[in-house]
């Protein structure tokens, strides 16, 4: 034991193990559709509301658009921790592609919607069948270990970041075909009824694309489940998929073993700490993406910014290609180089003044209007530079959702139980998105309604519950689970 103490406080950073590079990125082009379905609906859904006549008046709009965003949530809620327990027992793969399969046909339903029954269906189908958010980081924890995850953590954020950059141009571009495009599309009589069929039917086609791609090369990672890799006697084994050099000559299938409850994973404090920090980080992340979209579509005089679905799109695939930088480049220095946790309350504070920045930005644009109500070009170009700011900050601050990727597997006691753990952690953020899209859009729409504030109470609380997250961030405990999962990996090593 006095040895397992001294490798438990090694003097000596541990050498890093090389990713499975190949397999990492055959994983990041199957997940890539998902965003896309997921994100392709945010320029347009304000205004596809308002065209299905949800409500005569304006100022309400954003309440039904909030619905309609967190219906997916809501309907993933209750069924991501039993995919991510199934995806223990029956292997990653299977549970994945159902849930790429439901993205599709989600998307493909919502383009055919023609009430709001029909859109609040059709988006709640895709959260039903999603239970992709537990498997993939569950496969990134098991293709990785604890000397390389900072590295592979990211991909899910970098490819959300990408398929965020594809879904607004998509949704934006090719939303309304017959008015933006009246010489290619004009004389379709289909399209003129279904004016969002042709970007949800390209996200479609994205989606069943993806899961071509990974049924023929993306492997199985479930350790009960995976082939077995035989190494040749005398040959020293490489490491990959997060096993260390020389941990194991032959890698065979395994009988699973007993499953944990989801009493048993909550029963524990450090575990316990970290769902509660994911769900915040959840909520203040679509709670932004959500009242962005709402804030720059409301007129000026209404509290936003009166951009159109077009601009709105283009505003938010510039927000994720910046994300992709830091995600890729600047999040594995800083999780390296800093403390998890004390990174994670610096980066959760972020969305403090990101909150801020958005009444800010509606004053500036109040004093810059023209007598026909548009902005001046002085104007434009403020408002211009008040966006770039608050989305800047909103991405940094979605840093945390890759800590807290790090942060479940530290705290996950039986590595090949994963699923089930992120399970529960996908279930605190399903609850954070089914409950953030409609509190902040009915909020900001009563807010302006009632005129509290000016309009400005919905930032105030927004601002408040951003310094909650991070008080909430700042007291995660990472200590004791890590430790015994160490400590049993070092006794079967010896």
């Amino acid at each position: 034991m006095a040895a397992t103490h001294v490798e438990l406080t090694p003097l000596v950073r541990p050498q890093r193990t090389p990713l499975p590079k190949f397999q990492l990125m055959i994983l990041c082009l199957t997940l890539l559709s998902e965003p896309v379905a997921y994100t392709q609906i945010f320029p347009y859904v304000n205004q596809m509301m308002e065209e299905l006549h949800v409500t005569d008046d304006p100022s309400q709009i954003g309440f039904y658009s909030g619905l309609v965003d967190s219906s997916f949530a809501i309907a993933q809620l209750f069924m991501v921790y039993r995919w991510g327990k199934l995806s223990d027992r029956i292997g990653r793969r299977p549970v994945m592609f159902v849930g790429l399969f439901g993205a599709a046909l989600s998307s493909l339903c919502i383009g055919l919607s023609t009430s709001l029954w029909s859109a609040l269906l059709a988006r709640s189908l895709g959260g039903f069948l999603s239970g992709n958010g537990a498997v993939i980081q569950s496969m990134i924890g098991e293709l990785t270990d604890d000397t390389n995850i900072g590295q592979a953590a990211p991909l899910t954020g970098a490819c959300w970041a990408i398929g965020a950059i594809i879904g607004p141009l998509i949704g934006g571009t090719f939303s309304n075909p017959v008015t933006r495009f009246p010489n290619v599309f004009g004389d379709i009589a289909f399209l003129k009824k279904h004016p969002y069929f042709l970007p949800c039917f390209i996200s479609t086609s994205m989606t069943l694309t993806s899961i071509t791609i990974g049924y023929f090369f993306l492997e199985e990672t479930l350790p009960s489940k995976a082939k077995k890799r035989r190494i040749p006697v005398g040959q020293t084994p490489s490491p990959s998929y997060g096993s260390t050099a020389g941990a194991n000559v032959e890698r065979t299938a395994t009988p699973p073993k007993p499953g944990f409850s989801a009493r048993e994973i909550f029963s524990q404090p450090a575990a316990r700490s970290i769902f509660f920090s994911g769900f915040m980080v959840s909520f203040l992340g679509i709670s932004f993406d959500v009242v962005f979209a709402l804030f720059a579509y409301t007129q000026i005089d209404l509290g936003g910014i009166q951009r159109t679905p077009a601009q709105i799109g283009y505003w938010l695939s510039a927000s994720a290609a910046f994300i992709i930088g830091m995600q890729l480049f600047v999040f594995p220095v800083l999780q390296r180089r800093f403390h998890n946790v004390r990174l994670y309350t610096v980066i959760m504070s972020t969305w403090i003044i990101a909150f801020a920045m958005l009444p800010l930005t509606n004053l500036i644009a109040r004093g810059n209007v023209l007598e026909d109500g548009t902005l001046s070009p002085e104007g434009e170009a403020r408002v211009s530079i008040g966006i770039v700011i608050m989305i800047v900050l909103a991405r940094i601050a979605t840093l945390s959702f890759s800590l807290n990727v790090v942060l479940v597997k530290s705290a996950t006691p039986d590595k090949e139980k994963l699923g089930s753990m992120y399970g529960i952690s996908q279930s605190f953020s399903c609850a954070a998105r089914a409950i953030g899209p409609a509190f902040v859009s009915s909020f900001f729409a009563w807010s302006v309604k009632e005129d509290i504030l000016g309009g400005y109470l919905v930032w105030v609380v927004m601002m408040g519950l951003a310094t909650i997250g991070a008080l909430v961030a700042s007291n995660v405990q990472i200590g004791s689970e890590v430790g015994k999962v160490r400590e049993e990996s070092i006794d079967e090593a010896t």
